[in-house]
């Protein structure tokens, strides 16, 4: 009873578990009849443990190595030294922990104990791969995974299969990284372990985004947010949300990143972490600026500024400054951007004076240890040669104090001109950058102001001039009583005002589209059901020039885009053939899905197109007439590849002269998460 008084009051002041705890570790023991069953529990209790008491771990595995040693009990020897390594693990003390595990390996070898054996190995290749040793952390990760899967162990093999993700992503072989990493999430799918599913979907995505691949880390993010519907977490939800935006950053979609940005940011600030609220106004403010909303980028970089001035990070604080400064910079705020920059500069010296002073400090610290060492010997040698050690030591103190002193005024001496120099370099590379935008911007502008001016005088006015001259022979037709051509005259005139119709429709969103104001709203579209809907529309039109319409679709197939932007492009393509294509011809409209997109196409057997012409087909002085002499201006073209360059697809022409010609063009698949209730039905 006296030793386990002693060993309670030695832990609760030593290590500071609660005296509940210690009494419960105790009383536990003390039930404990046999030494196997008493350092079993001693080892798991360290196991479990370690993590949060690693100090009152490493007690009771000493504990339990004394009585496995005592009593010759090897199996549990083996898996003290096994929590061992796991405690020196922890503390980053890797070259101690190697030797347990090396140790418990060795044990385990002697005993036949092939299941613990390879156990040990998976957190030995953790403990390789923390020191770099790649190879021979593959080489434990690869020789415990053969043995797990002949043993059909499905959690063991997820944890290797995402450890050795996590090596060939160190290695940079993200083939294999991926590989590995899809392994473990159809093992953590199949046993629903939320929380590992959503640790491997980041790790997948974390891949894609360092290859580029946006889109599908975007789509594992959001695998993340129906893995969190099932076991909500706030912290993990703020990174997704945070890490959404992101890739809408990279991927030029700075309306989507807003919105996630700012989701991020609320559960953030219920948090209450600082920091990471600062990454979320940073990113707000960097989608407003790309958007040329400058007020709101400011605001945003300003109240991250005040914040990591509240929480004293001289890092952020100079970061926020120079995204203030670029700011003003573009508004053409001189004053404003050189006081930011300023603080810029004056943070960026006070990093560099703190890490001076630290070298200092540290050369001070080095020699007060030299002197204490020089002392201790000097006492020992009974104090012989006292007054000659002193001097040298004051002479190696005045050579340091005056290296120091040298090094600090020589960075003083430099800061002023190197900061002058700095800030006008600065100054004049913006200055000019913002030049050279402004004057581009003029140039497109004045050229698309041209090229209207030129659509509005002669292609507008060409069919409402013919409608004018239609509506007068109605008139007379009329009068005397010619019905017969008063039929043909109307049809004339409904060719005319759909002409103007489809002209303006472009002209108003293509006009819309150059200056940003055109809603990008993507949902679900069924694409069979969309063709459908078209083909009926132009059905008369192609009856006229006794057309036959076709579109070939076997499946249903699915995509994600903005309906009103694929309605046009489809149209505009449509009305091109049906204007290129002479009587009795064929159009057919089709689609079929490949990989992670779907091909659309429409494909006439009409005039085609001369091969000198296909290269510059979508630009905007292309121009043409139809089989009957409709004219075109190009106009339906442009807007059709900035449509689909929009909607995150490519567009291109495939035409033979006499032959016919095919446009094609792909947009996104619709992707899981959405449910059918966000299918568009208009």
């Amino acid at each position: 009873m006296l030793k386990v008084n002693l060993l309670s009051v030695f832990l609760l002041f030593s290590f500071g578990l609660t005296a509940q705890k210690v009494e419960m570790v105790e009383l536990r023991l003390d039930s404990l009849s046999s030494y196997k069953s008493k350092v079993d529990f001693l080892n798991q209790w360290s196991k479990k443990n370690y993590i949060k008491h690693s100090k009152e771990a490493y007690y009771y595995s000493n504990l339990s190595e004394q009585i496995a040693i005592h009593n010759s009990y090897a199996s549990g020897l083996a898996d003290c030294y096994m929590q061992y390594g796991r405690i020196y693990h922890h503390k980053e003390k890797y070259k101690n922990a190697l030797g347990f595990y090396n140790k418990s390996i060795s044990t385990y070898s002697l005993i036949n104990d092939s299941l613990n054996l390879h156990k040990v190995l998976v957190n030995r290749g953790r403990t390789f791969c923390a020191i770099d040793k790649y190879s021979l952390a593959l080489k434990d990760y690869m020789s415990s995974l053969s043995y797990f899967e002949r043993n059909n162990d499905n959690l063991i093999r997820a944890i290797i299969y995402n450890n050795i993700g996590i090596v060939y992503k160190h290695l940079k072989n993200y083939q294999k990284a991926l590989k590995y990493y899809s392994k473990a999430e159809t093992i953590y799918k199949d046993q629903k372990l939320t929380s590992s599913l959503y640790h491997t979907n980041t790790n997948i995505a974390n891949i894609y985004s360092i290859q580029k691949n946006f889109q599908e880390a975007l789509s594992y993010h959001k695998k993340n947010l129906d893995v969190l519907k099932q076991n909500p977490n706030k912290y993990r939800l703020a990174q997704t949300y945070h890490n959404i935006g992101a890739y809408f950053l990279e991927m030029e979609q700075y309306t989507m990143a807003m919105d996630y940005q700012k989701q991020s940011l609320k559960l953030k600030e219920e948090i209450g972490n600082k920091n990471l609220i600062i990454t979320s106004l940073n990113g707000l403010s960097h989608a407003n600026y790309m958007l040329s909303n400058y007020e709101e980028a400011l605001k945003f970089s300003k109240r991250a500024y005040q914040l990591g001035r509240k929480i004293g990070n001289i890092e952020l604080q100079k970061n926020s400054a120079k995204e203030i400064f670029k700011i003003y910079a573009h508004t053409s705020s001189p004053d404003s951007a050189i006081f930011y920059f300023d603080i810029h500069e004056q943070l960026r010296d006070s990093i560099l004076t703190k890490e001076s002073l630290k070298q200092v400090a540290e050369i001070q610290a080095k020699y007060e240890a030299e002197k204490k060492e020089a002392q201790i010997a000097l006492l020992e040698k009974e104090n012989k040669n006292k007054a000659v050690q002193r001097n040298g030591l004051i002479v190696i103190l005045i050579l340091i104090g005056g290296y120091a002193g040298f090094i600090i005024y020589s960075y003083y001496s430099n800061k002023k001109l190197t900061r002058l120099l700095s800030m006008q370099k600065t100054r004049i590379e913006w200055s000019k950058e913002i030049l050279d935008q402004r004057n581009q911007e003029l140039h497109i502008a004045n050229q698309t102001k041209n090229k209207l001016f030129q659509i509005i005088s002669h292609d507008l006015r060409s069919p409402l001039a013919s409608v004018s001259g239609i509506s007068h022979l109605i008139q007379i037709l009329l009068k005397q009583g010619r019905y017969q051509e008063l039929d043909e005259t109307s049809q004339d005139l409904n060719e005319c005002v759909t002409r103007v119709l489809n002209l303006t429709d472009n002209l108003l969103s293509w006009s819309l589209n150059q200056s940003g104001r055109l809603p990008f709203t993507p949902v679900i579209i069924p694409v069979k059901k969309l063709l459908a809907g078209i083909i009926d529309i132009y059905k008369t039109a192609a009856k006229q020039k006794n057309i036959l319409l076709e579109f070939s679709i076997d499946q249903d197939l699915l995509v994600y885009a903005d309906r009103p932007m694929l309605e046009t492009v489809i149209r505009n393509l449509l009305n091109n053939a049906l204007k290129f294509t002479p009587e009795g011809g064929l159009i057919i409209l089709g689609a079929e899905m490949a990989n992670d997109h779907t091909e659309i196409w429409i494909e006439d057997n009409g005039i085609g197109i001369p091969q000198e012409s296909i290269s510059n087909i979508f630009e905007l002085d292309a121009s043409n007439s139809g089989t009957r002499g409709e004219k075109g201006n190009g106009l339906g073209l442009i807007l059709c590849k900035d449509f689909i360059k929009r909607n995150q697809g490519k567009i291109w022409v495939e035409s033979k002269e006499n032959i016919g010609t095919t446009f094609r063009f792909t947009v996104p698949n619709a992707e899981k998460i959405y449910s059918e209730k966000t299918i568009s039905n208009q």
